[in-house]
């Protein structure tokens, strides 16, 4: 491939606007969103992409526009700086997030063929003009051969969130205090599966009236349960991400996570920063000394998780008594 060569004033543009949206997250390099690579050396690096990223990457492939101009600059410009700094980009949760909606692989895999095919049939000099704004368009992606991938399994992230996110909202939805519904909620973790600072965090989120989890819902059981899905994939991608972040001391990948939802960036800011300050607007002082005891539990708890199935249709019937 041709080598492309890409101004300093331009490559400072692109980056600059990257670092503005505030797209790409890790507790260590980008914990507000900023990336600061110096803080490893010698590392190979990956960005594990969420749904939203990935699905307009692919529109972009298959249509070869995006009829919003802030979504073509924020896509083009993630391409290229990844391209240009030998970042990997790994659509393989977003994938599973698919596959599970979809119920098998035919969606995923004709994704994943064209994802691939990406690297092979566009050059850095298309992302560079498309992030300029010199063109508009791209040639269409074209895709002969078809493989199948297997992103359709069952996740213990997604069933443990969905698990988490039918409790929160039983609480929600009780006439009870915010603090009593935390710490019950708390507990019932606990007690059941395990902890997830992510979902902690979350949690108080959504008890302070911080997610658009609850904003204008009332209390249909079909609707809560399909909210109570997507939230849990949401929290699926930052928990599968720590699994990985959290041994990188002794690996040679780091890997990173971007996301475009205002909600998830919230999320990954508060928990990176590990401040008590979201605890004490929402709960006050008796919040922070609930996280404290949480965390000292879990430090030592030994964990063997229940059947998760039974545990999730056992609570789903109890959601739905209360719907009437």
């Amino acid at each position: 491939m041709k080598v492309v060569e890409i101004k300093k004033s331009e490559l400072k543009e692109i980056t600059l606007f990257l670092i503005d949206q505030k797209v790409i997250f890790h507790p260590k390099i980008a914990p507000y969103g900023v990336p600061d690579f110096s803080v490893y050396n010698d590392k190979r690096y990956v960005v594990f992409l969420d749904r939203n990223i990935l699905v307009r990457i692919i529109r972009l492939l298959v249509t070869g526009e995006l009829k919003d101009a802030y979504s073509l600059k924020l896509i083009s410009c993630l391409l290229l700086w990844s391209e240009f700094n030998k970042i990997s980009l790994n659509s393989s949760l977003a994938l599973m997030e698919y596959s599970f909606h979809h119920g098998g692989n035919n969606e995923s895999s004709e994704e994943n063929n064209i994802f691939l095919q990406m690297y092979k049939q566009y050059s850095p000099k298309q992302w560079l003009d498309l992030a300029l704004g010199k063109v508009e368009t791209i040639p269409k992606i074209s895709v002969d051969i078809f493989s199948e991938y297997n992103f359709n399994f069952e996740s213990e992230h997604f069933k443990m969130h969905y698990l988490e996110m039918l409790k929160l909202n039983q609480l929600y939805f009780t006439n009870i205090p915010a603090i009593e519904k935390f710490k019950t909620f708390l507990k019932w973790v606990n007690n059941n599966i395990l902890i997830c600072k992510y979902t902690t965090y979350f949690a108080a989120m959504a008890f302070g009236n911080k997610s658009k989890m609850f904003k204008g819902k009332s209390f249909d059981f079909e609707d809560v349960v399909n909210s109570c899905k997507n939230q849990a994939w949401d929290l699926s991608y930052l928990s599968h991400w720590s699994t990985y972040y959290y041994y990188e001391d002794n690996s040679e990948v780091v890997y990173l996570f971007a996301t475009m939802d205002k909600e998830l960036k919230e999320l990954c800011i508060e928990t990176h920063s590990e401040s008590n300050q979201v605890f004490l607007d929402v709960f006050g002082e008796e919040g922070v000394q609930c996280i404290s005891e949480i965390y000292e539990v879990r430090k030592n708890k030994k964990y063997k998780l229940p059947d998760l199935d039974e545990l999730i249709t056992h609570e789903e019937y109890k959601l739905k008594l209360m719907a009437g």
